[in-house]
């Protein structure tokens, strides 16, 4: 239960901001302009329908996201925002037929709304290029987006703005990040924090061992976070003080899998909510006569280590018992390798040239980078499909995350690539997959009681499809129908449009 007062009060009280979070919304929402802008003054919903008393969507073969098996010829009575009833169509009674309108879906498939669980639509605080994501992601039957760090003062808006219907959005839920102070040198973090000072700012803290813990989730919790999102240079007894502090006041913690000096193993035994980019779980096989010169910057960038080694699959037993979730990110490892690819082409290009050109060698090791303390395990593609194939095998619940750009002509969002890769990679059952898309993120997001599933009581979050998605991913392609908190977005009705400037959408 959301105690309202005392989190207004905390929004009202934040010490780390320059300017009011009401203050900021309305000077952002009196800069909005075009058809949105228009369509809101006039109090219109743009691309969506209003949301009816009732309705029944009458006869689609549901997939619920339990692990339950298919049902067919099933009726799904939504309620204003939440599902009432989900009953065989021969057991419609009078008493829910009553005053309810009815949709026929006799020819679609219906499961839970999709769920991003790890995006980032505000490192660069544009709401032009963040509704040209979030539109995108809607259509394509994304109901939920967890964004994993970025300019709060944005993303509060960009959450009420969906919420409230003024823009075709999925619901955005967000983080607060915590790092220790040498992170807040990226330029990422001072991007999401401009105009402020990074690390110095509620929105984005710098935590130490003599950091006033209790203050510092109170600030994450006033900017409207759902999660506090863990990053770089904390060690194991500060994150899981974090982590305690964080259950004590009832918001989960998102770690990355490695946040160093804290490695897999002491991350997972925090007792954290999920734990992002898979690869990182080979922190665990470093040994540590290597990991301790990276402490103490005589090392740096990426080290061999064996991923087969037990210190791995102890992360994913400490994670299975905790009910951590695992945000993979599979496709960003693809992504990356094939940049490495490009950037080791053009740059033996141009070794072989200067080599050429001064009659001598390039040096065998780049020199060490003293600016970030630490190591990394090297981690391919293929090592990051084998370890989430590991994680999936001992029983880890893992989620659909994608922490990548989409080409901006794509008409549907990378989250497809994603549980292309889980499914046809990484090997995991199309019913799995689906859990992972919706009620494992629902997990990481610390709202299953709200979402991830088809179930009475829960929000009206539905994707219908034509095809079967049980047959296999491309199936998930073909959305006719996003139901979002009982509102409908028609796929017919989705226009791309053209990218904003300023760098690829998401």
């Amino acid at each position: 239960m959301i105690n309202w007062g005392s989190k207004c009060a905390i929004v009202a009280g934040l010490a780390g901001a320059s300017t009011l979070a009401g203050a900021v919304v309305a000077a952002e929402a009196g800069a909005w302009t075009g058809p949105v802008a228009d369509q809101a003054a006039q109090g219109a919903t743009p691309g969506a329908q209003d949301t009816p008393g009732r309705i029944i969507f009458r006869g689609p073969t549901v997939i619920d996201g339990t692990g339950a098996a298919a049902r067919d010829a099933m009726a799904i009575v939504v309620d204003g925002e939440r599902i009432e009833a989900i009953v065989p169509v021969a057991e419609l009674t009078d008493a829910l037929l009553e005053g309810a309108d009815l949709v026929d879906a006799s020819s679609w498939f219906a499961i839970p709304g999709l769920v991003e669980s790890h995006t980032h639509v505000a490192t660069m605080a544009s709401r032009e290029r963040a509704g040209f994501i979030l539109n995108r992601y809607l259509f394509g039957g994304i109901t939920t987006a967890r964004d994993m760090a970025g300019d709060v003062r944005s993303l509060m808006d960009l959450q009420r703005a969906s919420l409230v219907k003024e823009i075709d959005a999925p619901d955005l839920k967000f983080s607060a990040l915590m790092a220790g102070p040498e992170f807040f040198t990226d330029p990422r973090t001072v991007s999401s924090a401009a105009g402020e000072t990074p690390g110095a700012v509620s929105w984005m803290q710098t935590v130490t061992s003599g950091t006033d813990l209790a203050e510092a989730v109170t600030l994450a919790r006033g900017t409207w976070a759902t999660g506090i999102k863990t990053y770089a240079a904390i060690d194991g007894v500060l994150l899981a003080e974090i982590a305690a502090e964080a259950r004590r006041q009832d918001i989960p913690v998102w770690a990355h899998v490695h946040v160093g000096p804290a490695r897999a193993l002491e991350v997972a035994m925090a007792g954290v909510r999920s734990m992002s980019h898979v690869c990182d779980v080979g922190s665990a096989a470093i040994p540590d006569d290597v990991f301790q010169e990276g402490q103490e910057g005589r090392r740096s960038g990426f080290v061999e280590v064996d991923l087969s080694d037990p210190a791995v699959d102890s992360v994913f037993a400490v994670m299975r018992r905790n009910g951590t979730v695992l945000d993979a990110t599979l496709g960003i490892f693809i992504e990356m390798e094939r940049r490495q690819a490009v950037a080791d082409s053009a740059a033996a290009a141009d070794e072989a040239a200067d080599s050429a050109e001064a009659g001598r060698h390039p040096p065998d090791d780049p020199p060490v980078d003293r600016r970030r303390r630490g190591v990394r395990p090297r981690c391919g593609a293929s090592e990051a499909v084998a370890l989430t194939r590991r994680a999936y095998e001992a029983g880890v619940m893992i989620s659909a995350g994608t922490d990548r750009m989409t080409p901006p002509d794509s008409t549907f969002p990378a989250l497809f690539d994603e549980i292309r890769l889980l499914h046809e990679d990484a090997g995991m059952p199309m019913m799995d997959v689906i859990r992972a898309a919706t009620f494992h993120g629902a997990v990481a997001l610390g709202l299953e009681a709200e979402i991830g599933t088809l179930q009475p009581g829960k929000f009206a979050n539905i994707a219908f499809l034509r095809e079967d998605p049980l047959a296999g991913p491309a199936s998930l392609r073909t959305v006719e129908l996003t139901v979002k908190r009982g509102t409908q977005y028609h796929r017919r009705d989705f226009v791309l449009g053209e990218p904003p400037p300023g760098g690829p959408p998401g």
